[in-house]
């Protein structure tokens, strides 16, 4: 167990596969949290390198990029090492409001990254429709192949979960203290957050909730901050045996 105070420690890369029955095969990163300040330069440089190591074909970021302006320059240091990337898709979290949603979007447009907004966007992998959101929905008329929900809080999917195949959150932090973990959750913030976990399979979606890159208030316990990096596999079934 470590006790970590302050900013620019180091963050993990958490590996998961997600194996579905369509077909596609591709990665993709989710980063979240940030919070960075006028201290994160290290840390941006040292994302900037975890994500040209990954080359990820999807990147996703899902919110909370700055806790001030120093941090905000960062965040657009950031966006312009990206934005040569093949799909970059990006949504607000809750501290986004302090610099105002809308110029985040401008900026992220100005890059010509992927604002998620209301709409779904569907892109081509390699002849696979995959669909990302940033809503939750209980019917997707669009035939695709995948579905990929990318969240900043995390909310129950259950209901909808037959929509998705794949599905990100953030914001949680882990709680930031985590005195015991299981397959239930990161304790002792998983008795008041049902989603403090670090995934669940609700349906047939895998549910994937990162601990995030860093914190207003930056201490942490045992809590390393993390991106997930999930890789997309076909999953095979052997061809029938014909009855002679």
């Amino acid at each position: 167990m470590k006790l970590e105070i302050g900013y620019n420690h180091d963050f993990e890369v958490r590996n998961e596969v997600c194996r579905t029955t369509s077909g596609c095969e591709f990665t993709v990163l989710y980063l979240s949290d940030l919070h960075l300040t006028r201290f994160s330069g290290p840390t941006v440089r040292r994302l900037t390198d975890t994500i040209a190591r990954l080359n990820p074909r999807v990147l996703l970021l899902g919110g909370d990029y700055a806790d001030g302006p120093k941090g905000f320059a960062y965040f657009t240091q950031l966006l312009e090492a990206v934005a040569d990337r093949e799909y970059v898709c990006v949504i607000p979290g809750n501290h986004d409001v302090f610099f105002g949603v809308q110029k985040l979007r401008r900026l992220v447009e100005a890059h010509h990254l992927v604002w998620l907004a209301e709409q779904p966007v569907t892109l081509c992998l390699d002849g696979h429709r995959v669909q990302i959101t940033s809503t939750v929905a209980s019917d997707r008329a669009e035939a695709v192949d995948f579905r990929i929900l990318c969240l900043h809080k995390p909310v129950d999917i259950t209901a909808v979960s037959h929509q998705y195949d794949l599905a990100f959150a953030g914001h949680l932090h882990g709680c930031q203290f985590v005195f015991w973990q299981s397959a239930k959750g990161l304790f002792p913030g998983r008795f008041f957050y049902r989603w403090n976990r670090l995934k669940a399979t609700v349906g047939t979606c895998l549910y994937l909730i990162s601990k995030g890159l860093g914190d207003t208030l930056p201490v942490r316990y045992n809590c390393k901050r993390d991106v997930v990096f999930v890789t997309v596999q076909a999953l095979h079934t052997s061809p029938s045996l014909t009855a002679l």
